[in-house]
Formats: C-alpha cells, sequence, structure tokens
C-alpha cells in the first residue's frame, strides 16, 4: 500500500470527513472510491462529451469566420490529407 499526503482546506477536510463518517467510510476510503469513481467517469465520455467539457465554444468573429466557408457539414466527402501532403 502506498501512502500519499494531501492538503486541504480546513472546510474541505470538514465536509469530507463528515460525509464519509455519515456514510460508513474512513475519510481515505471516501477519497480513493470519489477519486476511482471521477476517473472512470471521465474515461467513459465519447470525444463530443469529452471535449464539451473542456472545451470553450468558438468566439462571435470565429463563427462569422466559419460560416463565410460556406462549409455543408452535412457533405464531408473528400480526400484524407496526411502530414506528407504539406512536407
Amino acid at each position: 500500500m502506498i501512502r500519499k499526503n494531501i492538503s486541504l482546506a480546513d472546510n474541505e477536510y470538514q465536509i469530507i470527513y463528515d460525509f464519509a463518517k455519515k456514510n460508513g467510510y474512513s475519510f481515505s476510503e471516501i477519497l480513493r472510491k470519489a477519486t476511482l469513481d471521477y476517473i472512470h467517469k471521465e474515461e467513459e465520455l465519447d470525444l463530443v462529451k469529452f471535449l464539451n467539457a473542456r472545451l470553450d465554444l468558438v468566439s462571435e468573429e470565429e463563427q462569422r469566420e466559419i460560416d463565410a466557408l460556406n462549409i455543408d457539414f452535412n457533405n464531408l466527402s473528400g480526400e484524407e490529407l496526411k502530414i506528407d501532403d504539406f512536407l
């Protein structure tokens, strides 16, 4: 078993401690369980949800530039570009 030290604000410690005690867990057990649950949840996100959770929307100016390109996003046929095509 590996032991680690963490730093928490007093109020954060109290919230976690109270929750763990109320639910029959040790402080360490609730931190371990919550962390592993969070990791599993994050790893199950599909790409769209992952990107939406981490990226900001484009600015209005960027959106106007994209709209000006008149791209038909319903028809994305074409050929794949490779890095060698540019080198």
